[in-house]
């Protein structure tokens, strides 16, 4: 029996026979199951494809969603997981690059921002360091180097003020002694404000 009828249990829950979903050309003799990644409806004649971003198993009735973090193509019998530095939302055709600043893992429904002291390009798997005399905020695509009188190590998030009597060129991963007959008094920030 092809159809599915609702019948009642001494229970009153409402039960259904798994149905099988088939097509048939014209003359046909029987019906023909429809492919995994095809579905047909009541009555029909051929078997459509479902449609990207859904799959379906063999004998379908309607074809079912990707969840977020997977995708497919056009037919297909299954959704695929998106590959590190991409993502999707549910029911994707394709997965997505994330944008610089952020990175995903395989499967993912969406990207983690870059802490500070590191940076990603668009679609990362993840994050990388930043070198000594540069820095980088929360979500950043690029670390910028460090001002003049200041330095950092790696990783960092900000730069540090040279302390008095050492100084630094833009850059800098630490501060050198100012030379004999030569001194720093002055804050990196107070630098700027002398002309």
């Amino acid at each position: 029996d092809l159809h599915s009828f609702p019948t009642r249990r001494s229970s009153d829950l409402t039960h259904y026979r798994f149905r099988r979903f088939t097509y048939s050309g014209s003359s046909a003799s029987a019906c023909t199951d429809c492919d995994a990644g095809k579905y047909s409806t009541t009555a029909a004649a051929t078997c459509s494809s479902c449609a990207g971003g859904t799959y379906s198993d063999a004998s379908a009735a309607s074809c079912t969603d990707c969840v977020a973090g997977k995708s497919s193509g056009s037919g297909a019998a299954s959704c695929i997981d998106c590959d590190a530095g991409k993502y999707s939302s549910t029911a994707a055709a394709t997965c997505s690059s994330c944008a610089g600043g952020t990175y995903s893992v395989a499967g993912s429904r969406n990207c983690s921002a870059c802490g500070g002291g590191t940076y990603s390009n668009t679609g990362a798997a993840s994050c990388v360091a930043c070198g000594g005399g540069t820095f980088s905020e929360s979500a950043s695509s690029a670390c910028t180097k460090c001002d003049s009188g200041t330095w950092s190590d790696a990783s960092a998030a900000s730069c540090t003020d040279c302390v008095a009597g050492k100084s630094s060129g833009s850059g800098a991963a630490s501060c050198i002694n100012c030379d004999a007959g030569k001194y720093s008094t002055m804050a990196a920030a107070d630098r700027k404000s002398v002309v």
